[in-house]
């Protein structure tokens, strides 16, 4: 009898890890391009933005195992790439300048012939403190709501819309002194 309990838990154990194996498939193939390019955006290198979506897609995996029942979706999936890549650019700011992020950045992601306004542009973006340069990556370059990027910011929607509007007067005030 406690041997056909042990197997009917092995099987439904098998069965669960099954779903999950479908469930991260899923979510790779819906989430992981967005997911990626995003993290391009934040840290300006395909190679730690790739690390950080595979990060993301093994917590996601570890708690799809802890916490069965728990629905996970693209917005869990965001905020653990967002939280992945503040923590990358912290360890990487001590090394770079804003604009030798830029820089490569802008290798990695433009075509030729952009205009140079655009570059001006990203680079003044890219001097931005990571969690402000996040706030207009999400809004301005992601399309997302002020609702969705303040839940992954950790924050209001109306202290996003405020905080926003701040960094655009300072971007406007750089731009002008750099003309």
């Amino acid at each position: 009898m406690e041997q056909k309990a042990v197997r009917v838990s092995n099987d439904m154990w098998l069965e669960q890890r099954e779903d999950h194996e479908e469930q991260l498939q899923a979510m790779v193939e819906q989430m992981g391009p967005r997911l990626y390019r995003f993290a391009v955006a934040m840290l300006a290198d395909k190679d730690a933005a790739d690390d950080v979506v595979q990060e993301c897609f093994v917590r996601y995996w570890r708690h799809l195992d802890r916490h069965p029942g728990r629905e996970l979706g693209p917005g869990w999936l965001l905020r653990v790439t967002a939280r992945l890549c503040l923590d990358e650019g912290r360890r990487r700011q001590r090394q770079q300048t804003a604009v030798q992020r830029w820089q490569e950045w802008h290798r990695l992601t433009s075509p030729d012939g952009e205009d140079p306004a655009d570059e001006q542009l990203m680079e003044l973006i890219m001097g931005l403190k990571p969690k402000d340069r996040m706030a207009v990556v999400l809004v301005y370059y992601q399309d997302l709501s002020l609702a969705e990027a303040a839940t992954i910011l950790g924050t209001t929607p109306t202290f996003l819309k405020t905080k926003l509007g701040r960094i655009r007067r300072r971007l406007k005030t750089e731009w002008e002194r750099k003309q």
